[in-house]
């Protein structure tokens, strides 16, 4: 191997292995903007926690599908990212079960969870898994608000956002670096199989998983929540907030 050749390499290989260090786990799903309300309840564990689907308007959509395809798809996204999140909230808080609508809310030791999707992009598998880099990104974001039901006020007790989904990946191009990042190029093969199995199922997966983890480190930090371990959700490098009392959304 020449000599300039050699000595061109030696000088990019670092850059390209703290490059890939850099995009190493950018498929994520962090909060953002915790608001905790700290004169509410609840005082004890929930008996349950109750869990209205998520409103999904249209215009928070960013997917190829219109008509009966995009009214399936929307279903469909709300079932599974309920599920998602009743089968989570179950094996770490408490009980939990959906509820058709929010005319069905009962009063009594429950939490609520309820929100609605902001951004909901579909990407592209090929390009997420090929191209990378942030082509193709998946993207998902919600506006999440929990309230305690021990009264006929409906105090809420937490609000936060979810953002992420699959976006900054590396795709095939770091397989093609392998001559200088050695390998590392392993972890850009993982990331094509990454983002070919990516996309809106999975974001929502991830997105249930940070809801149960917020509310799990709630519930952990009052003192209440002692026969499940503690979680702790993914933060968007923010410090969350203590805010004041204030009228629940639900009693206007």
């Amino acid at each position: 191997m020449p000599f300039l050749f050699r000595l061109v390499l030696s000088a990019l290989k670092p850059t390209c292995l703290g490059f890939i260090l850099l995009t190493a786990s950018c498929a994520s799903v962090s909060i953002d903007n915790l608001r905790r309300f700290e004169t509410a309840r609840p005082l004890k564990p929930p008996k349950e926690i109750l869990i209205v689907p998520f409103l999904l308007p249209d215009e928070a959509l960013r997917v190829d599908r219109e008509g009966e395809e995009l009214r399936q798809f929307k279903a469909e996204l709300q079932a599974h990212f309920s599920s998602e999140l009743a089968e989570r909230l179950g094996k770490h808080v408490a009980p939990a079960r959906i509820l058709p609508n929010a005319d069905s809310i009962p009063n009594g030791e429950f939490l609520l969870v309820t929100g609605k999707f902001v951004t909901v992009q579909q990407g592209s598998r090929l390009l997420r898994s090929t191209v990378g880099m942030g082509s193709g990104a998946c993207k998902m974001e919600t506006l999440v608000s929990v309230y305690d039901l021990s009264s006929d006020s409906r105090q809420p007790v937490l609000r936060f956002e979810t953002t992420g989904g699959s976006n900054i990946t590396q795709g095939i191009g770091g397989i093609v670096m392998a001559p200088i990042t050695g390998p590392m190029a392993l972890t850009s093969l993982l990331h094509v199989i990454d983002g070919a199995r990516s996309g809106v199922s999975f974001d929502a997966t991830r997105t249930s998983r940070e809801i149960t983890a917020t509310i799990s480190e709630h519930l952990h930090n009052k003192g209440i929540l002692k026969n499940n371990p503690r979680l702790v959700p993914k933060r968007l490098g923010k410090v969350p907030y203590i805010t004041p009392r204030e009228e629940s959304p639900l009693t206007q």
